[in-house]
């Protein structure tokens, strides 16, 4: 039998072709990227960079899907009628996006959506060209597997922290996950996890610190969400430090078949690359099996410190899912308390407001509406929204005073802010103004009965509309940047 000239084991020589094998079947398998993958020691353009040689074969499954699929759901938005160039904050929240209060209050899955969501075409086509660049790389030194696993946690990661530094934020995108490449790919070549040569290892390691820090910088400057990059960040450097090596290097061999053969090994030799051995990759997968599984814990344990430490965000949530559900007298009852503990939340008091309005009850949306006027004046749902509450308590001077100067500033869709101040018109007794507003309405809304039995009883002379068959739920305002309206 012969022996193996990696091992010195003896194996069967039985074989196909006319070369007979010199390797047992282990040593042939763990060496499968001897064949294939050699990186030059000498000043070369690839020494320089770490890249490898053309004889390369190796493909970067990871990395190819996870673009495939970014790809496909910018596709799938652009063709559900999504703007390709700059996606309103409702579609966002629909196709996935993270918005804290959905999130923390049972939406979990978000977190991990909005990495695969983006912004229009600029977004996607950055994030997925750092993501090509960096991943194809990492994932040949790292493993598929670990990989994967890095790419999932450090998104999830950034996720969260975005979460933790704003949980009003809406965000979403690849460049959280694409941070954590980054800082593994750092960890991985400054533990020397590489079987790259020192100054390769120097190189690339600069490049990578000009990346991060130049696109933390950038997003320091404008309106991009910066804290989930530093989240994906720091649990790439940990991932790259906890990440086991599965490639070694290892010298040309000499043929045993030569011993006096003159080839002696120079700095000038090829260094070639090989897999460990397959006792040696099931410890590596194991090991990658308990780092996945060890990241997860302690992000749902963060998740849940997350949604203990924001209960006016987990609230709201939990308000707006039993709204969605059509229980709105539950959802009313939880978004009450989120106002009470937080009332200069601006949004749960403007929202609460407007729900009060749908139930008939503008006496108790009047306060909310106020308030949230006071927080952030001229915002004209709210103005639009109060002065519907004044009209249904009997305050026309106030109620148009709110409504002229809301659709000063609303010139598309203003029937509904129209038919507020005819209403207004009519109760302090401006028949010739709530005559005007009332056609204006019924000529941009034919079908809307409440306005032609509005003209109708003030062609009769009759009294104005009673407060009790105001239809708030149909003229009320609702703002589409909310992600409450997805």
């Amino acid at each position: 039998m012969p022996t193996c000239l990696q091992c010195g084991r003896s194996f069967s020589g039985f074989s196909f072709g006319s070369q007979p094998a010199s390797q047992c079947r282990d040593c042939r398998k763990a060496g499968a990227l001897s064949r294939s993958l050699e990186i030059s020691p000498s000043g070369s353009s690839g020494a320089a960079t770490g890249a490898v040689s053309a004889k390369f074969k190796f493909t970067p499954t990871v990395t190819l899907t996870l673009i495939g699929l970014n790809v496909l759901v910018y596709l799938a938005m652009g063709l559900s009628g999504v703007s390709w160039t700059d996606p309103s904050i409702a579609h966002a929240v629909r196709w996935g996006a993270d918005f804290g209060p959905l999130t923390l209050s049972g939406e979990w899955w978000r977190a991990l959506t909005s990495t695969f969501l983006h912004f229009g075409i600029i977004h996607i086509f950055f994030n997925m060209w750092c993501l090509w660049s960096l991943g194809s790389s990492l994932e040949l030194f790292m493993g598929p597997k670990a990989f994967a696993v890095t790419y999932i946690v450090s998104g999830l990661a950034a996720s969260l922290t975005s979460i933790a530094w704003n949980p009003w934020r809406v965000s979403g995108g690849a460049s959280g996950a694409i941070f954590g490449i980054a800082g593994a790919f750092v960890s991985y070549l400054y533990f020397k996890k590489a079987p790259l040569e020192k100054a390769q290892v120097q190189k690339k390691l600069k490049d990578l610190a000009i990346f991060i820090g130049y696109n933390l910088l950038y997003g320091a400057r404008g309106n991009i969400d910066n804290s989930a990059h530093v989240g994906g960040l720091v649990a790439g450097l940990i991932l790259g430090a906890l990440a086991p090596a599965i490639l070694r290097r290892v010298e040309q061999a000499i043929p045993a078949a030569l011993p006096d053969a003159a080839v002696p090994i120079t700095p000038a030799s090829p260094i070639v690359l090989a897999e460990l051995a397959p006792d040696q990759m099931s410890r590596v997968d194991r090991r990658t099996f308990q780092i996945a599984v060890g990241g997860l814990v302690v992000l749902i344990g963060v998740a849940g410190w997350l949604r203990s430490t924001n209960p006016p965000a987990a609230g709201y949530g939990r308000a707006v899912a039993l709204v969605r559900a059509g229980r709105l007298d539950q959802g009313v009852a939880e978004m009450d308390r989120v106002a009470t503990t937080d009332p200069n939340l601006f949004i749960a008091s403007a929202l609460l407001g407007e729900w009060r309005l749908e139930q008939g009850n503008p006496s108790a949306a009047v306060p909310l509406l106020e308030r949230s006027n006071s927080l952030y004046p001229g915002v004209y749902y709210v103005r639009h929204n109060l002065a519907l509450a004044y009209v249904g308590t009997g305050r026309p001077t106030d109620a148009m005073t709110q409504i002229a100067g809301a659709l000063r500033e609303e010139k598309t869709d203003v029937w509904q802010g129209q038919y507020i101040e005819a209403l207004a018109g009519a109760q302090s007794g401006n028949k010739l103004l709530a005559l005007k507003d009332l056609r204006l309405v019924l000529d941009a809304k034919p079908d809307f009965q409440e306005a032609r039995d509005a003209l109708a009883g003030l062609d009769s002379s009759s009294p104005p509309p009673p407060a009790a068959i105001i239809p708030y739920a149909k003229v009320v305002s609702k703002s589409e940047a909310w992600p409450i309206y997805p």
